[in-house]
C-alpha cells in the first residue's frame, strides 16, 4: 500500500523480500495482501510463517505473500535451504533480527529474536507517531457518501451502518496517513491530482453514484425476527434500547447519572460494533427488541471496553503507588530488561499488537472489497489474550529489588496494548473509560 515505517514487522518483512530477490515489493489498492501468519502453534520454533508452495517437485519454493490480480504468476522462486542456511546471518545487521529459520509444510517459519522485538515494538508503540505512520507519503484520499448521512438522527438502522462505515473508513485512511476530503466542494481541487475517490452507500439505495468513484457498499440491517430489512425501528430508538438494558442489569451498582452516562457509551459502543462485525457488504441480522437475549458478537464492545479499563487501572494502580512512596518511578525503557518476558501469552500480546498496521491496510484492502470485521476481530484477540494473563498473572509485585525488574518489563507491554487497543477502539469512535 505504502512504503513501511522502519523499525518493526513490517521493515522486517521488507527486508526478508529483499533478500528473496523483489527488491520493492509494496502492496497497493490493487494487490489482495495475504500477510503472513503470526503463528502461535509452537512458539519454541515458529513466530512468524510465511506460506510457501512446492514448485516443480524439487527444492524450490515459491513464495506467496502477494498476489496481484492481474499478475497471479509474480511470485519468487527460492531455495529453502539457502535461505535457512543464510538468512539469521543476513539479519543481525537489521533491527529485529531473525534467530531461526525452519520449515513446516506450506511454510517458512520465522523465528525472532524475542528481547530485541519487545524493545524495539514497544519503542515505536509508546512514539506513536512512529508506530502508525505507515504511507507517510500524504497522498489524497476523497471519500464520500449520499446526502442525508450527515448525522445519525432519525434514520433507520441500514443508513446508521452506512454512516458508521464511512466514519471508521476516514479513520483508517487517516491512521495510514493518507490526507483524507470527505467534503464536495474539495473535490474539484482532488481531480487535479492523483486521488482515490470513494463513495460508501447501500447497496440498494446508492443515489448519487459518481461513475469516477469507487463505490464501498454496505449491507441491509435486518430483523432477526423477521428476516426483513429493520425499518420498524430508526437509529435513536434503537441506542435508547440498548441504553435501557445496560441501566436494567446495573440497577443498584452506580448512582442514576454514572449509570445513564456509562449506558449511553456502552450503548452506542455495541451499536457499532454489532452493525460492523460482519463484512461490509453482507447484510447483518439484528434482534429489534434485545432485552433478554445474549447480544453475541455485540457483547464484544463491551469486552473491549472491560479490558481497557483494566489496562487502565493496572497503570493508574502503579502510578498511585509512585505518589504513595510504595514504589520508584518507571525506569526510561533502555533499563527495562525485556528478556525477563517469559510468558507465552507475553510473546503473544507482542505478535499481536505488532500487527495492528497490518490490520488497517486489511481494511481498506484490496480495491472493492472494504470492510472493517478484521479490526474488530484482531482487537478481540488482544483482549482475549490479555484476559487469560489478567487472570493468570499478577502484575503489581511486592517491592522488593528481585521483583521489580520483572513488573517493570510487564507494565512497559502492557502500556503499548492499552495504546494500540485505545487506538483501534478510537477507530470506531468508542470513548474509552476509567472504570466499568
Amino acid at each position: 500500500m505504502a512504503a513501511p515505517m522502519p523499525g518493526t514487522l513490517v521493515e522486517t518483512l521488507r527486508n526478508i523480500y529483499k533478500y528473496l530477490g523483489n527488491d520493492d515489493p509494496v502492496v497497493d489498492e490493487n494487490a489482495i495482501f495475504q500477510e503472513p501468519r503470526m503463528s502461535r502453534q509452537n512458539p519454541s520454533k515458529c513466530d512468524l510463517c510465511l506460506p510457501l508452495i512446492r514448485h516443480g517437485g524439487c527444492d524450490t519454493f515459491t513464495l506467496a505473500v502477494l498476489l496481484f490480480p492481474e499478475y497471479k504468476t509474480l511470485k519468487m522462486k527460492i531455495d529453502i535451504e539457502k535461505v535457512q542456511r543464510e538468512l539469521p546471518n543476513i539479519s543481525k545487521s537489521w533491527m529485529i533480527p531473525i534467530k531461526q529459520c525452519s520449515t513446516s509444510p506450506n511454510s517458512l517459519c520465522i523465528l525472532l529474536h524475542r528481547s530485541e522485538t519487545f524493545n524495539l515494538t514497544i519503542n515505536h508503540i509508546l512514539a506513536q507517531k512512529a508506530f502508525l505512520d505507515i504511507a507517510h507519503c500524504h497522498k489524497h484520499v476523497f471519500l464520500g457518501k449520499d446526502s442525508g448521512l450527515e448525522s445519525d438522527e432519525c434514520i433507520d438502522l441500514t443508513k446508521l451502518r452506512t454512516i458508521l462505515a464511512f466514519r471508521s473508513l476516514a479513520n483508517i485512511f487517516s491512521y495510514l496517513g493518507y490526507v483524507v476530503e470527505t467534503r464536495d466542494e474539495h473535490l474539484e481541487n482532488l481531480r487535479r491530482e492523483t486521488c482515490n475517490k470513494y463513495h460508501v452507500c447501500h447497496k440498494s439505495l446508492c443515489l448519487e453514484r459518481n461513475p469516477d468513484h469507487s463505490l464501498i457498499l454496505c449491507g441491509a440491517v435486518l430483523d432477526k425476527a423477521t428476516g426483513a430489512k429493520a425499518s420498524g425501528i430508526g437509529a435513536q430508538e434503537y441506542y435508547r434500547n440498548k441504553t435501557a438494558a445496560f441501566k436494567k442489569t446495573a440497577e443498584g451498582r452506580e448512582t442514576s447519572s454514572d449509570c445513564r452516562s456509562l449506558g449511553e457509551i456502552l450503548s452506542k459502543a455495541e451499536v457499532a460494533a454489532e452493525l460492523l462485525w460482519v463484512k461490509l457488504h453482507d447484510n447483518v441480522s439484528v434482534n429489534l427488541l434485545g432485552e433478554n437475549e445474549e447480544m453475541g458478537v455485540a457483547r464484544g464492545a463491551t469486552f473491549l471496553l472491560y479490558n481497557h479499563v483494566r489496562l487502565r487501572c493496572i497503570r493508574k494502580k502503579f502510578d498511585q503507588e509512585v505518589e504513595n512512596g510504595n514504589y520508584q518511578r518507571l525506569p526510561s525503557i533502555d533499563q527495562i530488561d525485556f528478556g525477563l518476558l517469559t510468558q507465552n501469552e507475553e510473546w503473544d500480546l507482542l505478535l499481536l499488537i505488532i500487527q495492528f498496521p497490518f490490520l488497517l491496510i486489511q481494511c481498506v484492502s484490496p480495491k472493492g472489497k472494504f470492510s472493517l470485521h478484521p479490526l474488530l476481530v484482531g482487537l478481540d484477540k488482544i483482549c482475549r489474550t490479555f484476559s487469560v494473563y489478567y487472570r493468570r498473572v499478577r502484575v503489581l509485585t511486592e517491592s522488593r529489588p528481585q521483583l521489580l525488574p520483572v513488573m517493570y518489563a510487564r507494565l512497559y507491554l502492557l502500556h503499548s496494548v492499552e495504546h494500540v487497543l485505545g487506538l483501534g477502539l478510537s477507530i470506531f469512535n468508542m470513548k474509552t473509560l476509567d472504570y466499568m
